[in-house]
């Protein structure tokens, strides 16, 4: 079954780099400090790895790092951007509720990676999964975008003479949105094009907070200020 992503793994880094620009760095950057802040050493298994962003840089940090993501496209770029770093990262091609592989001191699920659940019973035994996967006094670190990143419509509209990319959302019902993407252009010197339309949905800090404690985490209420421009909530959640 495709999923998102697939059919434009190739391009994922190119199209955010372009889209994003130093922002998209910027932010990377953050996020590895504040892992950093969370665990300044041990185990991480980073769900919803896509193209390893987090997981090749938190492995050349000296973390061991397991990475989960569904989309075989973007696991497969994720082995071609490891080689490039002389890396060998144990890469999981499965859902988070699928997984059941080693345990760590930190899960992770960052860039949006719970909207991509879209009931609350796939949500609740996502969350379930990770809690059974984190060690004793480990930690859940997430975002979670917030409406206004929703109610946006046009996310995207990039026009120049080498780079083309629209991202709309459209809202469905029980604030689930249609998330599509067209994009074109110039990479490595050749033409390419590509669409995407996929399902996310928007969760309430208030449902997530009641399926987190349900499934036995408890919230730190650490402040992640430095994140406040993003459009999410960043949250750290500890296992009781």
């Amino acid at each position: 079954m495709k999923q998102p992503h697939d059919n434009w793994a190739t391009f994922y880094d190119f199209a955010y780099n372009k889209t994003f620009g130093r922002f998209y760095h910027d932010l990377t950057t953050e996020t590895l400090n504040a892992i950093n802040d969370i665990l300044p050493n041990g185990s991480i298994i980073d769900f919803g790895a896509g193209t390893g962003r987090l997981s090749i840089p938190l492995t050349k940090q000296n973390y061991s790092v397991i990475a989960v993501e569904k989309s075989s496209g973007m696991v497969e770029q994720f082995k071609q951007n490891q080689l490039k770093h002389n890396l060998d990262i144990q890469i999981q091609n499965c859902s988070i509720a699928e997984y059941d592989n080693g345990k760590a001191d930190l899960a992770l699920a960052l860039f949006t990676v719970l909207s991509y659940s879209i009931t609350e019973q796939e949500l609740s035994e996502t969350l379930n999964n990770i809690y059974r996967h984190i060690k004793p006094n480990g930690y859940f670190f997430f975002d979670l975008p917030n409406m206004v990143f929703f109610n946006a419509g046009q996310i995207t509209n990039i026009q120049t003479e080498n780079f083309n990319r629209s991202v709309k959302l459209t809202k469905n019902h029980d604030d689930i949105f249609t998330y599509r993407e067209t994009c074109n252009g110039i990479f490595n010197g050749q033409e390419f094009e590509y669409q995407d339309e996929f399902k996310i949905r928007y969760w309430s800090l208030n449902t997530l907070d009641n399926l987190l404690q349900n499934n036995g985490f408890v919230d730190t209420e650490k402040v992640f200020n430095q994140f406040n421009s993003t459009g999410s909530t960043y949250k750290l959640y500890k296992k009781q």
